[in-house]
């Protein structure tokens, strides 16, 4: 086995140019009904190929698997920015192209396939899109995926039977060996729905075994209390490893679900890198990253017993891929590997749209999301905002733009020509492979105003003011600051109030302003970060560092990895216009 020989991924130019044309960006228009906005399409991208498996073996592999894990409920790329990465027809269209070349192609799954977000608005739309994701599996040639922490918090009984319930045996099937109570999960022929391991035979006439199991990581933490664990995960390996003894399988996996590294209350490690040290009969191990991990993975795996046993992490969120060749030849069987980003290269070519399976499953998903209504159950679910939760402030209450422009008619002004007032039209006229996403309030809430926050947006219907992504986004419900200078300009001109100043809490004792443009500018234009840092004063940092924070709610690294407040800031600047 020589994984070391396997190249790392050619990382994407960080010059890339342009804008996938589907992505969500954000269009700028004038919300006027005599001129409606004019929309247009972003310009195609281009992206230079990653140079792939130019140090495996010439020749076709015996079988090409494809690892991955961690989707944590990302069917499609992360984002609405440019560039992204991810996606479920992005990973389809690359197995494709392995199949294409005349390979062999099965995918393993560590688990953690669904994740609901904060602002999620039902259980129902995250068991949807676990089973859009499985079903997507089915067709990409899995054969199996592992048990994670996330499938176990649906609970794991309604995440079988969005799937796994309905299809009986079909791959990819649902592996758990450590689940002692499987019983008690029945499929409809009597058996259940979960399994501890499989063995199959590839068309080339390899037997490969995989065995899933949960790691002390997760069974210690478990909060699905119908599910009961064998005590020692290990003990259940290798009891299961017994029984293929007669078997004579060829490459044999452990899907671990559990981190390379981890130690037990104890102290004891009970982690992916000792199950590969204990059951050196597994030639691939496939981990978890850890939670607080970023969504890449290393370039190559960790080589343990002597090289024969590779752990691999793949990241997550579905950004990238695993992808072992395996050779048999006069050496023995070997092992390649490539870690592969599913950028753009492998966006569906327009002419390939129609018919494409991936893409018809995700607009079956977008119409689930939109048929259901899921985008108004938030209301049920609606925080405080900050400004909400200040004393004597209960009743500030979202408002609108319209109520804005009586007196900030300059700022409004600004705003008309950003990017920001044509956030809502970004989803619902632009925004294709799937479209509606105008319904999903996991797209909705950073193109709107306060949709996870009391009194704000639920749809179009009910609060047509609250679209696009309008003052109060960034300052909050504006209602009593409404009534308040209301009040002030009848009675006492120029008096600020309290409730004035809650809207700027980047401001200090009623001071503070963002950095001048020259300065931004002078930010930009230095590369070294610690010369960067010193261009501004500690008060202007401090404004700086606050108004970051407000942007980064939606400008974060998945949606916008792009994202430079200094370079950002010149497009929306208000700061200093005068009331009218």
């Amino acid at each position: 086995m020589r994984p070391e020989s396997g190249i790392r991924v050619r990382r994407l130019l960080a010059g890339l140019i342009a804008v996938v044309a589907f992505a969500i960006a954000w269009i700028a228009f004038f919300r006027q009904e005599a001129d409606p906005p004019q929309l247009t399409a972003a310009p195609e991208s281009k992206v230079e190929p990653q140079l792939l498996f130019d140090k495996w073996p010439k020749g076709n592999p015996d079988l090409v698997i494809v690892l991955t894990g961690q989707m944590h409920g990302y069917l499609q790329k992360c984002g609405c920015s440019h560039p992204q990465k991810g996606g479920l027809e992005r990973r389809y269209n690359f197995i494709e192209s392995l199949k294409a070349r005349g390979w062999e192609v099965i995918g393993l799954d560590v688990g953690d396939v669904p994740h609901p977000l904060p602002y999620t608005p039902t259980k129902e739309q995250t068991l949807a899109k676990y089973e859009t994701a499985m079903q997507a599996m089915k067709l990409m040639g899995y054969k199996a995926t592992a048990v994670g922490r996330e499938e176990l918090a649906m609970p794991l009984q309604d995440a079988l039977s969005k799937y796994t319930l309905q299809t009986g045996n079909e791959y990819p099937k649902v592996l758990a060996a450590n689940i002692a109570n499987k019983k008690d999960f029945p499929d409809t022929n009597g058996g259940s729905t979960l399994t501890e391991s499989d063995i199959f035979t590839t068309k080339g006439g390899l037997k490969v075994g995989v065995i899933g199991v949960a790691g002390m990581e997760v069974t210690n933490r478990t909060i699905d209390s119908s599910v009961k664990f064998d005590g020692n995960p290990a003990a259940v390996v290798a009891k299961t490893l017994k029984t293929w003894a007669d078997k004579s399988t060829d490459v044999n996996v452990l899907l671990y679900q559990g981190p390379i590294k981890w130690t037990d209350p104890t102290g004891r490690k009970v982690d992916a890198t000792t199950a590969a040290e204990g059951f050196p009969a597994f030639h691939i191990v496939l981990c978890k990253m850890p939670e607080n991990a970023e969504a890449d993975a290393p370039d190559m795996p960790t080589v343990v017993n002597d090289g024969k046993t590779m752990i691999c992490q793949v990241g997550q969120k579905g950004q990238n891929v695993g992808v072992i060749g395996v050779f048999k030849g006069p050496k023995g069987t070997e092992y390649f590997y490539q870690r592969v980003t599913m950028s753009e290269e492998f966006e569906t070519p327009p002419d390939k749209e129609k018919g494409h399976p991936i893409l018809k499953l995700l607009q079956d998903y977008s119409d689930t999301v939109k048929d259901n209504d899921y985008l108004s159950e938030m209301a049920k679910r609606k925080k405080l905002h900050s400004v909400q939760a200040l004393p004597n402030h209960a009743k500030a209450e979202y408002v609108g733009d319209a109520k804005c422009v009586a007196c900030h008619k300059d700022e409004m002004a600004v705003w008309q020509k950003t990017k920001h007032a044509g956030a809502y039209n970004a989803l619902a006229v632009l925004a294709k492979n799937p479209k509606g996403r105008n319904f999903d309030g996991e797209c909705i809430i950073c193109h709107t105003v306060g949709y996870d926050f009391k009194t704000g947006f639920v749809n179009q219907k009910q609060t047509p003011n609250l679209m696009n992504v309008q003052c109060e986004s960034c300052h909050g419900p504006s209602s009593l600051h409404v009534d308040e200078e209301t009040v002030n300009l009848k009675k006492n001109k120029g008096q600020t109030h309290a409730f004035t100043m809650s809207l700027s809490p980047w401001k200090v004792n009623g001071q503070g302003a963002m950095p001048s443009l020259k300065r931004l500018e002078a930010m930009v234009k230095e590369p070294d970060p610690t010369k960067r840092e010193a261009i501004l004063t500690p008060a202007e940092n401090h404004t700086y560092l606050a108004v970051y924070q407000v942007c980064y709610k939606c400008h974060d690294q998945d949606n916008d990895p792009k994202f430079k407040l200094e370079s950002y800031w010149p497009n929306v600047v208000h700061t200093g216009l005068k009331k009218k």
